[in-house]
């Protein structure tokens, strides 16, 4: 399941890896604390862990064992279920994260916390309307935005700083994902190639496509 979820998002972006995330995969929670320190928030199911020294990068990702079981079990990939999305969006946040950060180390360029909560927002969008699309959930589809963006709710341990960057990423990806979703229901060729160039812009220029547009859009 996370080898086939991985692959479908490097898919998207014509931005694959080498590296497979089973093998910087942690599970038990008292492990990644121990790796995480003051990078975990109590009773959390995903957390990429990252340390940076003068000897390279070194990367894990923690995914609540339970959380694999339970989306191994619903397989989305074959049944997408509106119940389920929560679990499904978790993993791909994680994935996401992963991807992108290693896609950019591979490149020498840095990633900053809000271009990695920004790019796991679209891609959880993308991910999971490709998924829809594919099954016939037109309905789920139509739906997704709204459950996705208009219904987030933050954790209550979150920072001022932490909140500001999670309510700023939602923002961003619901205005460039509002514009992604009819043409992906209308199967328009356009929409991965926009996809790619977005991926691979800096920070500051993604949100000028954005605002583009949205302008655009009217």
């Amino acid at each position: 399941m996370l080898s086939a979820l991985q692959r479908q998002l490097s898919d998207i972006y014509q931005a694959g890896t080498s590296h497979d995330v089973r093998d910087y995969l942690v599970t038990d929670p008292t492990i990644a604390r121990c790796i995480g320190q003051d990078a975990m928030l109590a009773d959390s199911r995903e957390t990429l862990l990252m340390a940076e020294d003068e000897e390279g990068l070194a990367l894990s990702l923690f995914l609540d064992s339970e959380l694999i079981e339970r989306l191994e079990t619903a397989d989305p990939l074959t049944r997408l279920r509106a119940h389920q999305l929560e679990d499904l969006w978790l993993v791909l946040e994680g994935l996401s994260h992963f991807n992108c950060v290693v896609w950019r180390a591979a490149r020498d360029r840095s990633v900053s916390l809000l271009e990695l909560e920004l790019q796991a927002e679209v891609d959880k969008f993308v991910a999971t309307a490709l998924l829809a699309i594919a099954q016939g959930r037109q309905n789920l589809m139509k739906r997704l935005h709204g459950w996705l963006f208009d219904e987030v709710r933050f954790r209550d341990d979150l920072d001022d700083a932490q909140v500001e960057r999670y309510r700023a990423a939602n923002y961003y990806a619901a205005r460039f994902c509002h514009s992604l979703r009819e043409r992906l229901l209308c199967n328009d060729d356009g929409v991965l190639h926009e996809l790619r160039h977005f991926y691979r812009l800096p920070m500051t220029d993604k949100v000028s496509h954005i605002h583009t547009r949205a302008l655009s859009a009217g």
